[in-house]
């Protein structure tokens, strides 16, 4: 006689899919005030006929000066690109969400020029943590060797970074007593 098969019911939790915001109030004053700090510079060192000391320190004469305000504004005009390149690869990332399943979370990783959307299985999420303790600013996912963090910023209007802590925690800890159940 052969045993009888029994089905396990699986307990599906609600997937859970947070629309994030993109950073677009941070990068946005940052493609502007460099810009208008390059074109200060730029016009600075087309225009200069003195010379420059900073701090009483360090001297430069005329020619200097124009140096001096010549890579201030290379400077600043490069750091109003790398905003723009960020505003650029944000608009295409879509979408821009963080989805946390039954068995997985998916989420934007990485540098603004070099953000992308992962996917990790929850059992492989070492540990969740909130930083700063104290004014919690974004939260820290350890997964394997891997460390990822999410802003607060990001997050929509309704979600904080303790509501985000808890849900997480609570995927885990229900992740983890599921395959504790069956390992025994």
């Amino acid at each position: 006689m052969e045993p009888e098969k029994t089905k396990r019911k699986k307990r599906s939790d609600a997937k859970i899919q947070i629309r994030l915001r993109k950073p677009y109030r941070q990068l946005v004053p940052g493609l502007l005030l460099f810009g208008v700090c390059a074109a200060f510079f730029f016009h600075r060192s087309i225009t200069n006929d003195r010379g420059l000391i900073l701090n009483g320190i360090i001297h430069f004469g005329p020619d200097g000066a124009d140096v001096f305000y010549a890579v201030m504004g290379l400077l600043s005009a490069g750091l109003s690109v790398m905003a723009l390149l960020g505003i650029v690869r944000f608009s295409k990332l879509e979408p821009f969400e963080l989805v946390l399943g039954a068995k997985s979370l998916s989420l934007p990783v990485g540098r603004p020029m070099g953000i992308r959307m992962i996917t990790v299985p929850v059992r492989d999420i070492v540990s969740v943590g909130i930083h700063p303790p104290e004014a919690p600013k974004w939260i820290v996912l350890q997964v394997g060797a891997e460390r990822y963090s999410i802003p607060g910023n990001w997050l929509p209007e309704g979600w904080t970074v303790q509501d985000l802590d808890r849900e997480l925690v609570a995927r885990l800890r229900r992740t983890g007593e599921e395959s504790a159940a069956g390992g025994k």
